[in-house]
Order: C-alpha cells, then structure tokens, then sequence
C-alpha cells in the first residue's frame, strides 16, 4: 500500500498556482481512479481534479479557499497501485536521480539548476549578524542528505539562499512544502538577493525614508485588512486578485489613448444582407485584428532596445462575468470566416459567463478588445496590458445626429472607439492612422465579409 500525493496540476501554459475552490471528497472515502476530487479554479475558471489512482483517502492537506502552487500536494491517497511519482521525493544520498548532495533532482525538476544547493548566507538575523560582528566565521552546513522536497520548494530555498536540512518538514514522507520553506522565510529574515537593491558602497549616503529608486514607479499604497474584512467569496477576491496581478504593471507603460466617432452607417446597411446576424462585437474585433495583422509595430512589443516582431495577431477578448473579469485569446481572428468567427465569440461569451472556459485559451496575446457599450458607456480608455502594445475600446452603438458636409442635419449609425498606445512602440499620429484603417475597414464590409 503506497501513500500517493495527488498535487495541484498545471492546467494551461501561465498557471503558477490555484485556489481549491471545492472539495469532492472527504478523508476516509474510497475513491476510483478518474473520480473528481476537487475544483480548483486558475486562470479565473473553474476545472476539476481528477484521482490519478484508486484507494481511500487519508488526509485532505489543503482547505477550500487555500491557494496552493502548482505541485504542491492537496491530498493524500493510500492505494494499492504503483506510486505514480515514483523517486521524486527521493532525497537519500543514493538516488540515482539526485546530485552528490542528493538535493537536486533534475529530472523531477528540469527547470532546476545542476549545481547542489549551496549553504545559506547571511539572513539579517540577529545570530548571523552578531557572529559576522565577532569576526567568527559562518556556521557550517548540517550534515546528513537533502530531505525530500517539492521542485517549488526547492526553488524557493535556494532563491533565498536557505539549506533544506534547516528547514522543518510537513508533507507526507518527511517532505518538505512550499509552506514549510515560506515559514522559513519568515522566521529568518531571509529575503531574495536583488542586485538592483543591494547596499550603497561605503561612504554613499542613503536615500531619505520613503524616496524610491531613480526611476522607478512608487508601489501603490496597500491597505491592510483581516480576512473578515474582505469582501466576497474566496473565488471572487481570488478572481480580484489575479486582475490585480496583471494590471499593477499597467501604470508603468507610458501609453495615450486617441478618440474617434466611427461610422457604422455603411457596415449597418451590410448587416442586414451579407453581414446579417454578425455581432458588432465580431465586426470591430475582425477590423482591429485586420489593422494588427498589416501593422507590425502595432502588434509588436517593447523590448528596451526596439519593438520585437510577433509572429502572430492574438487579441484578448475582455469578457463582463458574474464572478468577474474574463480575458480569453482568440487565435488569429481575421485568418477565420466572420461567421466562424462571430460564433467563436459568442461560445466564447456564454462560457466565460458560466465560468467553464478551456484555460488554454488564456495566455500571451497582441492586443486587448474591450467593449462597455452594452452596458450604455459612449467612451472610456482601456488600458495596455504589457507586454501588448495597444487596446482597443468600443463604446455605445447607436444612432446619432451628424452635420453633414451640406451644413444640413441628419442622423447616422456611430460609436466611439479609442486605441490605447504605448507611447514606446508608436506615436499620436500612427494612433490616428490605425483609426482611419478601422473606418476604411468598415466602409467596406465586404472585406470583414471574406
């Protein structure tokens, strides 16, 4: 009878971590191999976890709520089959798969370093600190192999510079966590070595208290709250907090918006024949991706020295959910029929509003589409989400008064779109280009029809 980990799987190419949402199960059930023992959402959607092996229960790790990097365990299954990790957790001196220190495992690890974990430094304690003042030397590495450990974990030790035999294990086997290498950190001080931050040499005055680095952006102030204060279930502040992950980079990009009431009147007309039935949403989405795909310093991305070419024009569809913010990739939407594509949007919007998207469709993309018209908003600028380098916003679609170039009143289909720019990549007037490439796009509809 062999005691099974089962962990937090990666379930698409950017996941880091998830929330366990739900739990299936309870210690002490008999569960088969493929049964559901878990939600975990990631990527803001829900996806269950299945068993990989069939046996009982013995130990849930993790409560709902608890966020748990990927590998890290949830649970634990004593089951007569095979032990699915077989040597990962191995960390005896004489596992073929480790270092002569027996700490790393590189094939459990690939993205690990070959070198052995090197002993910790100075941790800002009290102890090393008073030592370094005496003149006495460093205190040895313990001896005895490495203990078992997760690849986060050993990841983490080694960033801070941390020894695993120091540490105190709580996962099965003797194994040590990412919680177990978190507390370590926290109770020594240890923080990660940045060379953008290290010490001034000697003689060179501080900065004053509260002055940041040339350069650099002052954080957003944060605002200390207990648990109960928070708003929300577990999944929707998880939710927040994965919006509020990717938009702190936003406020660093030096980007401009540009305005411009579209005419829709020539694209109205086409929706009630070769277009009938085509969202709004479809046709502005096909034009920007149109735009990005015959302008590659639009759909390109700042690279400290230049713009770098992206091969491929993906844009994030900004999807308005119950739980919040969605933002799924479509895959180069103009190579696609406009029907093909309009039904992709709509699939795509159902989904995300019951929370089932395929978390493959979240990732890297070239620009963002975002749309608040339906909810009767006529402009607002959508911000750049790096590395892009536009966003394009669409307003309210309506009929609106236009003078006309006679002097005489009249009324035509409009809507307000704005282009969000990193001022790196382009300028102002390329801005104003691009919006006229839109405009010229939906004076001809038959070419978004193709």
């Amino acid at each position: 009878m062999a005691d099974i980990p089962l962990t937090m799987p990666k379930m698409s190419m950017t996941m880091e971590e998830g929330t366990l949402t739900e739990w299936h199960v309870a210690e002490g059930d008999v569960i088969a191999k493929g049964d559901v023992v878990a939600v975990v959402m990631t990527d803001k959607v829900d996806m269950e976890v299945e068993s990989p092996a069939a046996g009982t229960v013995t130990s849930l790790l993790c409560a709902e709520g608890d966020v748990v990097p990927v590998g890290g365990n949830i649970a634990i299954v004593a089951s007569e089959e095979d032990d699915l990790l077989g040597d990962l957790f191995s960390g005896d001196g004489g596992d073929a798969g480790a270092d002569a220190s027996g700490g790393i495992d590189t094939a459990a690890d690939p993205g690990a370093s070959a070198a052995p974990d090197s002993p910790p430094g100075p941790s800002g304690s009290e102890e090393v600190a008073g030592g370094a003042a005496d003149g006495a030397p460093p205190a040895a590495a313990p001896d005895g192999p490495m203990p078992p450990s997760v690849p986060l974990a050993r990841k983490l030790a080694r960033d801070h510079g941390l020894d695993l035999r120091t540490i105190t294990p709580t996962g099965p086997h003797g194994t040590v966590r990412v919680k177990d290498v978190k507390e370590a950190i926290t109770a020594s001080g240890a923080q990660r070595q940045d060379p953008a931050a290290a010490a001034p040499a000697a003689g060179t005055p501080a900065p004053a208290s509260g002055a940041s680095a040339a350069g650099a952006a002052p954080a957003a102030p944060v605002v200390e709250a207990a648990p109960e204060e928070l708003l929300g279930t577990a999944r929707e502040r998880r939710t927040r907090q994965l919006t509020a992950q990717a938009m702190a980079a936003t406020p660093l990009i030096p980007q401009f918006t540009a305005f411009r009431r579209m005419d829709l009147s020539v694209a109205a007309r086409a929706r009630t024949g070769v277009l009938k039935g085509v969202s709004w949403t479809t046709l502005l989405l096909r034009a920007y991706a149109m735009l990005l795909r015959g302008n590659e310093q639009l759909n390109g991305s700042w690279a400290g020295t230049g713009v770098r070419r992206n091969p491929t024009v993906d844009i994030v569809l900004a999807v308005d959910t119950p739980g919040g913010l969605l933002v799924p990739v479509l895959r180069e939407p103009d190579q696609l029929g406009v029907r093909e594509l309009d039904a992709q949007v709509r699939a795509l919007g159902a989904s995300a509003k019951e929370g089932k998207v395929d978390p493959s469709l979240f990732g890297p993309a070239t620009g963002t589409l975002s749309n608040l018209g339906g909810l009767g908003v006529d402009r607002f600028n959508a911000l750049i989400t790096p590395p892009q380098a536009t966003a394009l916003s669409v307003g309210t679609v309506g009929v609106a008064p236009v003078v006309e170039a006679d002097g005489t009143l009249g009324a035509r289909m409009t809507c307000e779109l704005g282009l969000s720019i990193d001022h790196r990549v382009a300028d102002g007037a390329d801005a104003a280009r691009a919006l006229q490439t839109i405009q010229d796009l939906l004076d001809d509809p038959l070419r978004l029809a193709l």
